[in-house]
């Protein structure tokens, strides 16, 4: 898995307990955090007016703490509106599809970025294996 989406709703200013909980368990055991340099994006949907902001903010936080770089722009408030999505979970209103489509293409640039460079890193420990192993 190269990267994760993280969509929350917003509780009294933040996240979820039950995301709390699994995020407290996912940076166990010790040292072996599933977070830790993972690409990850936040995004959010409710009916007021700026959306899962604080909560977004709050698992920005979170997610600081487990040293997952996280996307920061764009940020992902959507306020949800009668019908913005279908039964078949397309979303109707023409601006948010368009927002959708830019947020998820900034993400895979972030992902890229991260995923180039661990490339790149495991490349540089194999030639140092094989040069050790020549000499």
């Amino acid at each position: 898995m190269d990267g994760v989406i993280i969509v929350t709703p917003e509780y009294s200013r933040s996240i979820p307990g039950v995301l709390k909980n699994a995020l407290d368990w996912s940076a166990r055991p010790y040292g072996q955090a599933s977070f830790d340099h993972k690409p990850t994006a936040v995004i959010g949907t409710s009916g007021g007016p700026i959306s899962t902001a604080a909560a977004q903010q709050h698992l920005k936080a979170i997610l600081s703490h487990y040293n997952a770089p996280t996307l920061g722009q764009p940020e992902g408030y959507i306020q949800s509106t009668p019908g913005l999505f279908g039964v078949d979970g397309a979303v109707s209103n023409e601006g948010t599809a368009a927002f959708l489509t830019s947020y998820l293409a900034a993400f895979t640039a972030l992902i890229a970025r991260y995923v180039d460079t661990a490339d790149a890193a495991a490349g540089d420990a194999a030639a140092e294996d094989a040069d050790s192993d020549a000499a």
